[in-house]
């Protein structure tokens, strides 16, 4: 008699060795009788025998050559025979298109193994190094946008938790540090920090995974009366943990009381876990933050169709008060205040895209008393929104409500992927058609401004010229301008149009625009941000940015050209 019997993941013990398949590894089990008695037979195909390659730790990284067109498997490192951490990778069999970094500090000292499914020749490029392969070019590649931050490396989606702390910015995202192409079992929360919101320095990655998996989007927030107990004024980091075999989304918390150096895991993880109650594993995304009025704790979580509130005394213990069916994932909530008036305040919830709700709050329940509206517009080179998993800054010290989005545009041919968009400021302004949320850049793009060129009363032909000369960027252009009736302005990149304009959006055909031109990507601000687009341009050489009216009318009141500088380089001296 046989029985045969597929296992996707298991975890077989043979004369104390242990063989452990790499996720989503099938193997084949069959059993045989002989004889009366039962032997069970563990087969694995040809391709799936791990190949190894060991290292004593001396340096800071590894270097990890990757091929596009190479199969992703996974790779774990062991320590004595134990696994210690396992990460995707398209491993370059021959010649690499990139090289990926993987910091290794934490086994300084020690041997480690790698093993994976590659062949031994292509496990024994990993090398490492106190530097990563290509620093001298890092920050200056061709097409690395120079005023959006991106990643030194790999793919980076979701905006978590920004917050100022302690002097400075902190600035966490969505990173699959391994290569160009995510893969949501493996993330990890990317770090950055800043002193001006304009100049980021890219720090160790905060979150990595866990035993309850892959550490998601969330929020920060910093713990002020020690109500978590896990010190005053501890950064704590709120976060969904995804579960890539059981395809569970739990709500989990890491604590820092370093500076945010270092965060730690909390012990009764997870907080939340909702998924039964719901009927769904979509339970992810937990906004966190302090309700003054009735001293508690409020978590915006979205789980199945909507956005559900919990409130909390400690940050660990959660009771569901309400949900608010509508919007989809990534939700930020704040107030704002109408027309800069502190004494007439509105909340603001929105989801992942730019879609918000304008309404009120009790400290339990939303109600809205808007329809859904949108604060941007535009769509990637697949269509998709341009914008997208937005998250606005906790504890600012001057009040202002800054956001930084995801920009979903890939800047073609780098060893990273995605990018953050400028960050913006919002305001909550009276308009006629009523209450809408506004976004423009923040102040602080002056840092990265040049002397700028400045010219008046145009014809669009003569602001061509200009416009011709400036080159393809980066450039921060400012328009003013006056439209007849009817009539039409078109923003072109390279011959095609990324806005048109019409006169009636304008007030009496006058209005002004603002458009930021990096490496592949625009964002156009009109009249202050009645209207915020963004548009994902091509990164190969050509025509740059133009202006097209039905004639050639002198209707370009006032044209300014910013050449802008490079984020990357230090930052100058504040001038008193």
């Amino acid at each position: 008699m046989q029985s045969t019997f597929s296992f996707n993941r298991m975890t077989f013990e043979a004369k104390s060795k242990k063989l452990r398949p790499f996720a989503g590894a099938p193997l084949r089990v069959h059993f045989l009788s002989v004889h009366g008695t039962l032997f069970a037979l563990v087969l694995f195909a040809s391709s799936l025998f791990a190949q190894g390659k060991t290292m004593y730790i001396s340096k800071r990284y590894l270097n990890i050559p990757v091929a596009r067109a190479s199969e992703m498997y996974v790779i774990q490192i062991q320590v004595d025979g134990v696994q210690r951490r396992e990460f995707p990778v398209q491993l370059a069999e021959h010649s690499p298109d990139y090289w990926i970094f993987i910091d290794v500090s934490e086994f300084r000292g020690q041997t480690i193994t790698l093993l994976g499914r590659s062949s031994q020749a292509a496990l024994d490029r990993i090398y490492q190094a106190d530097k990563i392969e290509g620093a001298s070019s890092l920050y200056k590649e061709r097409n690395r946008p120079q005023f959006h931050f991106t990643a030194m490396r790999g793919w980076s989606n979701d905006v978590n938790g920004p917050i100022f702390y302690k002097g400075q910015f902190h600035l966490f995202w969505q990173a699959f540090p391994f290569g160009v192409k995510w893969d949501t079992g493996f993330m990890y929360w990317g770090h950055a920090v800043s002193k001006d919101l304009i100049h980021w320095q890219e720090m160790a990655p905060a979150l990595m995974l866990d035993r309850l998996g892959s550490p998601w989007s969330g929020s920060s927030l910093v713990d002020h009366n020690n109500d978590g107990g896990w010190g005053k004024d501890a950064l704590v980091l709120v976060y969904t943990a995804f579960d890539r075999h059981s395809q569970k989304q739990v709500q989990c918390i890491a604590t820092s009381t370093d500076n945010g150096v270092t965060f730690t895991r909390y012990a009764g993880n997870p907080i939340v876990d909702s998924n039964r109650e719901v009927g769904s594993n979509d339970t992810r995304d937990p906004k966190v933050f302090w309700y003054e009025p009735k001293k508690h704790w409020v978590m915006v979580l979205f789980e199945k169709d909507g956005m559900s509130f919990y409130t909390s005394t400690d940050l660990k213990a959660w009771m569901r008060k309400s949900h608010f069916n509508g919007l989809h994932e990534c939700p930020d909530f704040f107030e704002l205040p109408i027309d800069g008036d502190p004494r007439q305040l509105k909340w603001i919830l929105h989801g992942g895209s730019s879609s918000y709700f304008i309404g009120s709050f009790d400290g339990e329940s939303f109600r809205a008393e808007s329809p859904e509206l949108h604060y941007a517009e535009g769509k990637n080179a697949h269509g998709d929104d341009a914008l997208y998993a937005a998250q606005s800054f906790a504890e600012m010290p001057d009040g202002r409500r800054v956001q930084v989005a995801w920009g979903r545009i890939q800047p073609e041919g780098m060893a990273f992927n995605q990018m953050m968009l400028f960050p913006t400021e919002f305001k909550l302004v009276t308009t006629r058609d009523g209450l809408r949320m506004r976004a423009t850049p923040i102040q602080e793009i002056k840092r990265l401004q040049r002397k700028p060129r400045v010219w008046s009363s145009l014809t669009t032909a003569d602001a061509n010229q200009a416009l011709k000369r400036a080159g393809s960027g980066p450039l921060d252009v400012r328009l003013k301008v006056t439209l007849e009736k009817n009539e039409e302005l078109a923003i072109r990149y390279q011959g095609n149009t990324i806005a048109a304009i019409n006169s009636a959006e304008l007030e009496n055909g006058r209005g002004s625009l603002e458009v930021l031109i990096d490496k592949a990507v625009a964002e156009i601000f009109v009249d202050g941000g009645a209207r915020y687009i963004v548009r994902e341009i091509p990164t190969t050489p050509g025509a740059g940015l133009e202006v097209c009216l039905g004639k050639n009318a002198s209707a370009i009141d006032r044209l300014e050209i910013f050449p802008m500088k490079s984020m990357w380089a230090a930052p100058e001296p504040s001038k008193r």
